[in-house]
C-alpha cells in the first residue's frame, strides 16, 4: 500500500523533484566530461561539460534555497521540516561533489594512465547507476515508502561495488613506475572521485533512520 510521507505536502513535493532534476543534470554532464576526458581525450569538451556541471549545480543551489523558504514559512511539520532539510542538503552535497571532482581534474590536468583510467571509468558508470538509484529513493520517499529499504540496500551495495574498484586502482596506481609526487596526485584524485558515492551512501542511512523513526 502506498503511503505519503509528509501530508500537505504538494508544494514541497514539486520544489524537491525540481531540486533533484537539477543535481541529476550535473551529475550527467559531470558523467560526460569524466568519459570525455579519460576515454576520448578531449580536454575541451570535458571543459564545456563541467561548466554545464558548474551551472546545474548553481540552479540546483537556488530551488534548495526556495524549498527552505517554503518550509521555514510552515509548509510542514517541525519534525519532517528538520527531515526534509537533511535530506535536500545531503542530495545538494552529489552535486558538490561532482563539481569538486571536476575542478581537480580540470585545474591540474593529470596524465591518467590508461590502465587507471578503465578502473576510473567504471567508477564514473557506477556512479550514474548509484544516483539513479537515489532518485528513485526521493520519489518513494513522497510516494511508496514500502520501497524505501529496496532502494537504500541497492545503493549500499552499488557504493560497495565502487569501493572494491578503489582499493584496485590504488593498489594499481601504487605498483605503477611513477614518481611519488605524481601518485599522490592521483591518489588524491581517486579519493575524490568516489565522494559522491559515498555521499549517496550517506544519504540513503538518513534516509533508513527516518524510515525508522515513522514505523516503516
Amino acid at each position: 500500500m502506498k503511503v505519503a510521507f509528509w501530508k500537505r505536502q504538494q508544494q514541497v513535493e514539486k520544489l524537491v523533484l525540481k531540486h533533484l532534476a537539477e543535481v541529476a543534470k550535473a551529475i550527467e554532464a559531470f558523467q560526460g566530461s569524466m568519459v570525455a576526458y579519460l576515454q576520448e581525450h578531449d580536454a575541451d569538451k570535458a571543459a564545456k561539460l563541467a561548466f554545464e556541471t558548474h551551472q546545474a549545480e548553481g540552479i540546483a543551489d537556488d530551488v534548495r534555497r526556495e524549498v527552505e523558504v517554503a518550509l521555514l514559512a510552515g509548509a510542514l511539520l517541525p519534525s519532517s521540516r528538520r527531515d526534509l532539510l537533511n535530506v535536500i542538503e545531503q542530495v545538494d552535497r552529489l552535486a558538490n561533489a561532482a563539481e569538486s571532482i571536476l575542478d581537480y581534474l580540470l585545474f591540474q590536468k593529470p596524465e591518467i594512465p590508461s590502465e587507471l583510467a578503465e578502473l576510473m571509468l567504471e567508477i564514473v558508470d557506477k556512479t550514474g547507476q548509484i544516483f539513479s538509484r537515489v532518485e528513485l529513493m526521493i520519489e518513494h520517499l513522497f510516494r511508496d515508502l514500502a520501497k524505501l529499504h529496496e532502494d537504500t540496500q541497492a545503493i549500499e551495495k552499488i557504493e560497495g561495488e565502487i569501493d572494491q574498484r578503489e582499493r584496485a586502482l590504488i593498489k594499481q596506481l601504487f605498483k605503477m613506475d611513477l614518481d611519488l609526487a605524481k601518485k599522490l596526485q592521483l591518489h588524491g584524485f581517486v579519493e575524490r572521485l568516489v565522494e559522491i558515492s559515498d555521499r549517496a551512501e550517506d544519504l540513503s542511512d538518513h534516509v533508513d533512520i527516518i524510515a525508522v523513526d515513522r514505523h516503516f
